[in-house]
């Protein structure tokens, strides 16, 4: 039996007292629809030239929530941050930009939504979703994408700009103030103690997304320990590409080391906590995607035990064979799992990339609603423990798609 299953075999004190409150792991449902949620997505929709959601309010957080529930989710994965940005009322980071900004350090890019106060939100935002979460039978979680920068100067962290010595660097020795490197101790405690008040919050799920990366790969790791330790290692220079093989191997050891650290760090907590990691482009040919892009040797992860859920962001199925390629996709990595964690499927609406629903729409002619049935329907089939939803935003999930997803995930979990 692996460590993962150890951990679910073993009732603890906080498991009991967990099932004592009413959210106790045993009671997930028996297949999971996991709904990742970005709530700042909502903010731009409008109607009438209004805006629908009120994101900084509690009122429009549950309004978001229940159009999320119309999918059938029965797991919340709320997003805790945009890049280094916490939003919610974090102690230890920033929420969002100073309202003044010493332009010697940043340029101010922010539009409209760059202006949005979650950190200073009441109530706090996560603790609040994680409390309603609990109060209508869902499972409370975090969606935290392993990043510390999203595309824009406003997304990245006071941590990140108050410590430059730990900025990642390329291959040619510049650095880059989108991530501290993952190498140095001081980023994996910050990390932690960012974990910490996640936890405190109340989430009993924390899934690191791996694909949202905010542009980072090992291609940003030649930092001094990573260089030191190859050079030790090989006797040579780092080799000048920036996807080989053994490059890529290297810099994951690194994010392995944060792994474990990560998961004794939720073993030491006194909570009943599970690790989900989401990896993109699933493929069982080595060296795959998640190895080269993102450093993530999941299948160590798996080995050691580290993980609880593999969430798969997307399959790379063939487009003249689409549900049937899927399938196999799925089989053959339930059959290297083995039951050693849970596996979710991916029913996904996103389709940067292309493998999302869009792109089996183009390649079988069905509408989204036939095809969301048949990827869960596919999942449970093959003994999947679910599915998961990227990203539940406004009516990307259509009208016609919701109520047949919520249908099928009742069937489903029925008693």
């Amino acid at each position: 039996m692996s460590a993962s299953m150890l951990r679910v075999a073993i009732p603890t004190a906080s498991a009991i007292l967990m099932a004592a409150m009413g959210f106790a792991q045993e009671d997930q449902a028996r297949f999971e629809v996991a709904a990742w949620v970005d709530h700042f997505d909502f903010a731009p929709v409008m109607r009438d030239g209004q805006p629908v959601f009120d994101t900084e309010t509690l009122g429009g957080c549950l309004a978001i929530l229940d159009h999320v529930q119309e999918t059938g989710a029965t797991t919340i994965l709320w997003r805790n941050c945009a890049g280094g940005n916490m939003r919610y009322q974090s102690a230890i980071e920033s929420g969002h930009l100073p309202d003044i900004l010493d332009k010697r350090r940043i340029a101010d890019t922010r539009g409209l939504l760059g202006w949005v106060r979650y950190g200073v939100a009441e109530p706090d935002i996560v603790r609040a979703m994680m409390d309603e979460c609990r109060e209508r039978g869902l499972v409370p979680g975090i969606h935290w994408p392993f990043e510390e920068s999203h595309g824009h100067l406003w997304t990245i962290s006071q941590f990140n700009f108050d410590h430059p010595e730990l900025w990642a660097r390329t291959v040619d020795g510049r650095p880059w103030c989108g991530r501290c490197s993952i190498a140095y101790e001081e980023t994996i405690e910050h990390k932690l103690a960012l974990v910490d008040e996640l936890l405190d919050r109340g989430a009993t799920r924390l899934f690191i997304d791996l694909y949202r990366s905010g542009a980072w790969s090992p291609a940003y790791e030649y930092v001094p320990p990573v260089l030191e330790a190859w050079r030790e290692r090989y006797v040579e220079d780092p080799p000048g590409s920036t996807t080989d093989e053994r490059w890529a191997r290297h810099v994951s050891g690194y994010v392995t080391a944060y792994m474990r650290r990560l998961r004794a760090h939720l073993d030491a907590s006194g909570r009943e906590v599970e690790l989900m990691v989401g990896v993109p482009a699933v493929s069982m040919v080595e060296p795959d995607y998640a190895l080269l892009h993102r450093g993530a040797d999941w299948r160590a992860w798996i080995d050691e035990g580290l993980i609880d859920t593999l969430v798969v962001n997307f399959f790379t199925w063939d487009a003249d064979r689409p549900f049937e390629s899927t399938r196999e996709l799925g089989r053959e990595l339930l059959d290297f799992v083995d039951g050693r964690c849970r596996v979710l499927w991916p029913v996904r609406a996103y389709d940067y990339g292309g493998y999302g629903m869009p792109s089996y729409s183009q390649a079988t002619g069905l509408p989204q609603d036939e095809i969301a049935v048949r990827l869960m329907q596919m999942a449970a089939e093959e003994g999947a423990d679910g599915v998961s939803l990227e990203c539940v935003d406004y009516r990307n999930y259509s009208d016609t798609t919701r109520p047949r997803m919520k249908a099928l995930s009742q069937q489903l979990n029925a008693p």
